[in-house]
């Protein structure tokens, strides 16, 4: 999908100068060359959300308490019969961006994500689409609003902000990788003598063949050059200010941090230079991750068990909390504390660490130590008849 916008965006882009004359293919490649480094943003930033959604656990809840059946199975494993669940919100969130919305759609008991649609907006009666394709199928039915989900941007304009904010980059780019270009090419001189200078013939099969000639020679690794009487082909001397590519690093560097800051993406995931992982993460979880995990869970749950449903306590939520990678030894005092504080049983600490539930009666026991206790028990003391003073 990534890879078919990329190739109709530089089938629009813009070949021809201000004066009306084409571009050169040198221009042409520049100008692809500063839309891949945006394309490049666009991507890394999209796929670390849509990686990050697709290992995120999308839990279902009847009467408050978490299930697994058909909608869980559906969200989590299988959502059709083409694609297993990462594929699908992979897809999803790609949709999402590069259009701004994304349409899921339910038929026999399948849910796929739409690859095409036309809406047709009705504020008070609900919206209804048209021209649904998935794949090379079209449907021919129309979906109305209740029917389907809509995952959507908070901002439908992001994709167009980042183009604009592109464009002077876009420019200094170019610019850039022209004069690197320029900076550490080689230039040659053909010396003739005064008769071929002079020589209508000879002006025409220079620019008949011998030009050809000469570019083939500069421009391949091995070639040979034929070379007359009366002629002499000289390199002009090497360039003492010859340009490194640090200008167009610095550039690149740059547009990713755009991307990145419009994504809500920190930086140093966008350059992948993580020196500290854990405060990292959550600051992509808190301003990137949650909120749209938030729209999903919404959306989700609007549709599939709306009003009625969700008074009786059925509910989605996607639970961000499996993205981070957990080591069980580097948490092994806080599994301890879940457990003997009484928030969690055994079953569901084990759960948390990505381990088998033991679904025993023991292993679904809340426990508490004797240090956590109620004020009015301490107050009558450990020994029958001591009273313990909180004053002292």
């Amino acid at each position: 999908m990534i890879k078919e916008w990329f190739i109709n965006f530089l089938d629009k882009a813009e070949t021809k100068r201000s004066d009306g004359e084409n571009k050169s293919v040198a221009d042409k490649r520049e100008i692809q060359m500063s839309i891949y480094y945006k394309e490049l943003a666009l991507y890394t930033a999209i796929t670390l959300i849509a990686s990050a959604i697709s290992k995120c656990e999308i839990k279902t809840y009847e009467n408050n308490k978490s299930v697994k059946g058909k909608d869980y199975y559906k969200l989590n494993i299988s959502p059709n019969i083409n694609q297993n669940s990462s594929q699908f919100w992979h897809k999803t969130i790609e949709k999402m961006f590069y259009n701004g919305e994304a349409l899921g759609i339910e038929h026999n008991d399948n849910l796929f994500c739409a690859d095409s649609f036309h809406p047709d907006k009705y504020a008070l009666l609900g919206n209804r689409y048209v021209g649904v394709t998935v794949d090379d199928f079209q449907f021919s039915k129309t979906f109305y609003s209740q029917e389907v989900f809509l995952f959507k941007l908070e901002n439908v304009h992001l994709k167009k902000l980042i183009d604009g904010l592109y464009e002077d980059y876009g420019e200094l780019l170019a610019y850039a990788l022209k004069s690197y270009k320029r900076s550490n090419s080689r230039k040659y001189k053909l010396m003739l003598d005064e008769i071929q200078a002079g020589d209508e013939k000879f002006n025409k099969l220079f620019e008949e063949v011998i030009r050809e000639q000469l570019k083939t020679f500069i421009e391949n690794d091995n070639a040979v050059y034929p070379q007359f009487k009366g002629q002499d082909l000289q390199a002009f001397d090497e360039k003492i200010n010859v340009k490194d590519s640090s200008d167009i690093l610095i550039l690149r560097k740059d547009i990713f941090e755009l991307v990145g800051q419009v994504f809500k993406i920190p930086t140093s995931m966008m350059l992948g230079n993580i020196t500290n992982m854990q405060e990292i993460v959550k600051v992509f979880l808190t301003f990137c991750i949650d909120p749209i995990a938030d729209m999903i869970s919404e959306e989700l749950t609007r549709k599939m068990y709306r009003y009625e449903g969700w008074l009786k306590g059925c509910y989605i939520k996607v639970d961000t909390s499996t993205i981070n990678h957990v080591d069980i030894l580097d948490i092994a005092e806080k599994v301890d504390k879940l457990i003997s504080s009484g928030t969690c049983c055994i079953d569901e600490v084990r759960d948390i660490i990505d381990l088998e539930a033991l679904n025993t009666e023991f292993s679904k026991t809340h426990f508490i130590t004797k240090n956590y206790d109620t004020v009015e028990n301490r107050l009558k003391g450990d020994v029958k008849g001591e009273e313990v003073n909180l004053n002292k």
